[in-house]
Order: structure tokens, then sequence, then C-alpha cells
């Protein structure tokens, strides 16, 4: 063994301890612990697993509100912070609130749990399971679905499946395409990998790793994720430790083959979802970035010109930018996650669920 191996050996080891050291650091002082009445972890039909968070758990007249977050966040994404929170600005409006943690949300999976992680299995299992859960622990016959990215899209494909409209009394959709697009020119590559080889995108950690400089960053990969000026200072760096999930590679190979299909529909075993949504009688809120680069707005406004188009449910759009009155226009995180989304965002929810 050359002379020099065991010191090399020995400043690996230090510095790996070192990036350890700073992962815990950050991620102590960053983290903001939020209360729950209820917590249950539950088992879904394929053996995976999601969990439920209620809020507001006094007996309402009212129908519940499940609050669904999108890919690469868990829960969090509706409940950052105290004060930027759609989930507590709904129950201080009197609603009782379950907030929906998918199973791609969920952090310290195995592999076997990880391989689990479908959209389709989500769409046919956490999403009407969670739904028929809450409907059964409230003695309430309908509830009023709020899907953030993700969260909307699983609405769209679990409607199409096996879903019962009748069970949503209200949709409100917050940045939540029905066509894919890449953001990132080399995302395209992953289009191209074969399903098995997709890995997992560890974004916890990238996030963890970044958290304490992100409020100084302002790069163009910064800005497809969010518009900085909406989120306010803090709210980015405990996003990062509070609310980011890893994305499984299999749910990453779903996203895939829509970024390679030819039209980028969301698409169930070759269906597009939109045809399943003309058919709905249910009112809708639709509300998008005017700057969102991931779901950008044509891409909601897809699914919004399809919704209700035989039955002629109302409806409504609302692009959130400076002509809607907000100071800036929204990317696509800080529709929940800034600071700004307390003011423009969650009080355009809270009266279009009304009473």
């Amino acid at each position: 063994m050359p002379a020099w191996a065991p010191w090399t050996l020995v400043a690996v080891a230090g510095a790996l301890f070192l990036w350890w050291l700073h992962l815990w650091f950050w991620a102590r002082r960053l983290r903001v612990p939020m209360e729950y009445e209820r917590v249950v972890r539950l088992r879904a039909g394929d053996g995976g697993h999601y969990e439920l968070r209620r809020l507001g758990a006094d007996p309402s007249s009212e129908p519940p509100v499940l609050l669904v977050h999108g890919v690469g966040v868990n829960h969090r994404s509706h409940d950052s912070l105290p004060d930027v929170s759609l989930a507590r600005a709904l129950v201080a409006a009197g609603r009782d609130v379950w907030l929906l943690t998918l199973r791609s949300g969920l952090s310290g999976l195995s592999f076997r749990e990880r391989r689990r992680v479908r959209f389709l299995a989500m769409a046919d299992h956490d999403v009407p399971e969670a739904i028929a859960h809450v409907l059964d622990a409230t003695g309430q016959r309908e509830l009023d679905y709020v899907g953030y990215s993700m969260g909307g899209m699983l609405l769209y494909a679990a409607l199409d499946r096996e879903l019962d409209p009748s069970l949503v009394r209200r949709v409100v959709v917050v940045g939540s395409p029905a066509r894919v697009r890449s953001p990132l020119p080399g995302l395209g590559l992953l289009a191209r990998t074969p399903r098995m080889l997709v890995p997992t995108l560890p974004l916890r950690l990238v996030g963890r790793s970044i958290a304490f400089m992100v409020d100084w960053l302002d790069t163009p990969l910064h800005r497809i994720l969010v518009n900085p000026k909406n989120m306010g200072s803090g709210a980015s760096a405990r996003a990062l430790i509070n609310a980011i999930a890893n994305i499984p590679g299999p749910l990453a190979a779903d996203f895939a083959e829509w970024l390679a299909s030819d039209d980028g529909d969301v698409a169930i075993e070759g269906r597009s979802v939109l045809e399943a949504l003309e058919s709905l009688e249910m009112p809708a809120l639709f509300l998008a970035g005017a700057g969102d680069r991931i779901a950008p707005p044509e891409s909601v406004a897809r699914a919004h010109d399809a919704w209700g188009r035989a039955t002629n449910a109302p409806k409504e759009f609302v692009l959130l930018g400076t002509g809607s009155g907000a100071d800036e226009d929204y990317g696509h995180g800080d529709l929940v996650l800034g600071f700004a989304a307390a003011r423009d965002v969650f009080p355009r929810v809270v009266d279009f669920l009304g009473p």
C-alpha cells in the first residue's frame, strides 16, 4: 500500500464526518415541528403504506377537507410553517382538515417499499383509500379535495379509475398539470433510461446539504423550482428540511414515460386521464402560477378545459401573478410554501371551499 493511502482514507473519513455533522446541525437548526390532533399510518390494499394527519378534529357539519401533496415533497408542503400553512388557514376558517402523506412522501422506505411507489398505485390505493378512511372517521358522505402538483394529477387519474365522484364535493387544483413537459433538457435522458435503471432522486440529501445557503441562491435552476421573491426569508431553507422528500425510481420512471410520449399527457395504460374529467359535475378551482415552469399555465388549463365539459360544471381558472393582483408572478413551490401564498393563494382556496 502506498505511504499516502492511509492518510487519504483518514482525510476522506474526516470529510464524510464533517458532512454528516453539517447535515445534522442544519437539520436540527431548521426543523420546525408541527402538532396534529391525530396521526395514523395505514396499509394500502396493495401492501404499501400512507399516512393521515388530522387538524381541527372538532365535529363539524361541513365536509372535511383532504390536502394532498405533490412529487418530491410530503404533507408539510401544505403545513410548512405556522404562518405559511394552507392547512391551518382552513382550520381557522372552521374546517376539519386532513393531510395525506402519500407513499412517495414517506421517509426511510426499504428497497421493497420503494418499488411500490408508482403513480398508478397511489391513484388506485392511497387517494381513494384515504378518502374512504376520512369519510368513515368523520361520518360524512363527501369531502373537499385540495391537490397540489402531483396531488391534483392523482385525482385526475383516480377519477379515471375507481374513485366515485359523488364522494368529492368540491375540488381545488394548485399547479397540477395534465400535460408533463421537461423544464430541463437533461431530463430527456431520464425518459430514455430503462425503467429498472432509473435511480431514486435523493432530494432530501441535496436539500439538507444546501439548506443553509438557499436564501442566497438566485440561479436558473433555483428559479425553475420557485420564485424566490414569493418565498420570504427563511421559508426556502425550512422547506428543504421539513417538506422535501426523495423521488423513488419507479415514480421517476412513470414521469419519464410521459416526458417521452408524443403529447406528454398524463395517461394510464395508454389512455389520457382527461377523458374522465369531461363528465364531472362538482365545482372546481384551478390555480396556476404565471411563471411556473414545472406546471406551466397552459398545462393546468388543459385539465381545466376538460373538467365538466359535457356537464357545464362550475369551474374557475386563476392565473396567479401580477395580472391577478400579486406582487410577483408565481413559480411552482411558492404556490404553497411561500409567505406570499398566505396572502395571494390561501384565501382563494378558503373562499372557494366555503361553508
